[in-house]
């Protein structure tokens, strides 16, 4: 897998338009094009997500930036004015996960709608997001593994190669194999979102406790071959996170089947009057 030459796609003027940017916005587009459809049809109305959507967006974005400020806070703490300098990445995931949840939460609970229905056909999107946002990796030619040399590996310049790895030129391309996972992830959420009617094991947000299983399993997996990783402790961020997601995941499945066996006008929805 070639490098690419340059991490700007095209310039308007003074302006360059960066294939990061690119493929953020396009994650994003496709991905809430997938959960309108999976709500118009799960009878959810597409406008309300439409309308949620820009604070999911702005909020998100804040939080992706956020929490790698943080992770990486003595370098910030000497350049504050880079903070807010992402045209060459430096946006996490997971910080856009806890941003953007969080907010879903919050604007779901306002406007009195079912947040774990709406959980369950967001996640695909999500899913579809994030495979079609790592190639912004690719781009920036960030977030590679280990040195290799099968057919598929990807050509790293010199300058992006981490300490110690100078003198090899292929890389694993984990950024493609979180691209493939979460690409086949969406597919099996959006399946499931299809068939919860007939699925009596599903109860409502089970699909989005998947999610965070299937996802934090997948992400620990990949980072551990990962040349790049922010570390917390002594280990990465990732790993960190990956027990959190897998953690809340496992224990909402459980709870919904003992403590939260009634689903609450919060969770489901308004219920009918008798």
């Amino acid at each position: 897998m070639p490098s690419p030459h340059s991490p700007t796609a095209f310039s308007i003027g003074p302006l360059d338009i960066r294939w990061y940017a690119i493929f953020i916005l396009l994650g994003m587009v496709c991905g809430v094009g997938l959960a309108c459809w999976l709500a118009k049809r799960r009878d959810l109305d597409p406008d309300f997500l439409l309308d949620m959507v820009p604070w999911i967006v702005v909020i998100g974005l804040i939080g992706a930036r956020a929490y790698y400020v943080l992770l990486k806070w003595d370098f910030y703490v000497q350049h504050p004015a880079e903070a807010i300098n992402v045209r060459l990445g430096g946006m996490t995931i997971h910080g856009a996960i806890v941003a953007g949840v969080t907010t879903a939460v919050v604007y779901c609970l306002r406007h009195e709608q079912p947040v774990f229905r709406w959980f369950d056909v967001m996640a695909p999107g999500l899913a579809l997001g994030q495979a079609i946002g790592r190639w912004g990796n690719w781009a920036n030619q960030e977030a590679f593994g280990t040195p290799s040399t099968l057919p598929w590996a990807v050509r790293i310049d010199p300058a992006h190669r981490p300490s110690g790895y100078e003198g090899f030129s292929t890389f694993h391309p984990t950024f493609l194999y979180e691209s493939i996972f979460d690409v086949a992830n969406a597919a099996v959420l959006a399946w499931l979102v299809l068939r919860a009617p007939r699925l009596r094991w599903l109860r409502p947000g089970d699909i989005a406790w998947i999610y965070l299983i299937a996802y934090g399993i997948a992400r620990f997996l990949i980072e551990r071959i990962r040349t790049d990783s922010l570390y917390i402790g002594p280990l990465p961020a990732a790993f960190w996170f990956s027990f959190a997601l897998v953690g809340a995941g496992v224990a909402m499945l459980i709870l919904r089947r003992t403590v939260l066996t009634t689903d609450p006008s919060w969770a489901d929805g308004p219920q009918p009057a008798p």
